[in-house]
């Protein structure tokens, strides 16, 4: 008796110990689902293809050249060229970008005396450009006391880049050793740009002097290289000019 009672209670636990495993097993199926997944989710973000590289920008990239202007102006001393020479050059060059073209000049007139005088001020008044070249400072190359100049030049760059517009002195290809007045001007004509062609060689003229209409279409095209920025000025015109041997 006693044993069929033990039978029937290892029996009934062991029927107990089934239904309960048996209710407990759905609970678990979808933990273990989910664990099987994770290795396969692993796996895709594995093997999926890294992103493109993006090209950095271009360091050796050429700047975009400035807009054309609608009217330049190109004033100075002689070494403009009246007719022919460096104006006539810079001339040809602005009218392909579709710019119209001013030119004046004056004879032997000085940095002083081009401050001095009213004559930058009518034509700027008269012509209202957007842009200003001013070729001088030939004549003051044997000056003894360029420093003296140095208020004329900035005065001068004040008129002409009143209001924002955009201007240019154009030093000239020296012919001889200069007393200071290339480094004056360097240094007082901002916020005009400075385009240093005193080292530049150029045909020149019978004088010794003024360039030849090659010699202009040479200084043309290193200041527009220049005034465009792209890099045709070589070494040339970084050169000191020899002394000189008169």
């Amino acid at each position: 008796m006693n044993d069929r009672l033990r039978r029937t209670a290892v029996v009934s636990f062991a029927l107990a110990c089934c239904a309960v495993s048996d209710c407990a097993s759905p609970a678990r199926a979808p933990e273990a689902a989910a664990v099987r997944e994770q290795p396969a989710q692993a796996r895709a973000q594995h093997e999926a293809p890294p992103p493109a590289p993006v090209a950095p920008p271009d360091a050796h990239a050429e700047p975009a050249p400035p807009p054309a202007p609608t009217l330049v102006l190109h004033l100075g001393d002689s070494m403009v060229g009246g007719y022919g020479g460096l104006t006539r050059a810079l001339e040809a060059k602005f009218k392909e970008l579709g710019s119209r073209w001013v030119k004046d000049w004056q004879e032997g007139v000085g940095i002083a005396t081009f401050d001095r005088e009213h004559r930058l001020d009518d034509l700027l008044a008269k012509h209202r450009p957007d842009l200003v070249i001013l070729t001088l400072g030939a004549n003051d190359v044997t000056l003894p006391f360029p420093a003296a100049v140095a208020p004329s030049v900035r005065s001068i760059a004040h008129k002409m880049s009143a209001g924002g517009r955009e201007c240019f002195w154009m030093l000239p290809p020296l012919w001889r050793k200069d007393t200071g007045i290339v480094e004056v001007i360097k240094q007082n004509a901002s916020p005009c740009k400075v385009f240093d062609a005193a080292g530049l060689k150029i045909a020149r003229a019978r004088d010794g002097i003024h360039p030849t209409d090659h010699g202009g279409v040479e200084w043309a095209d290193a200041f527009f290289a220049f005034y465009r920025g792209t890099p045709m000025l070589t070494a040339q015109a970084a050169e000191s000019p020899a002394p000189d041997a008169r």
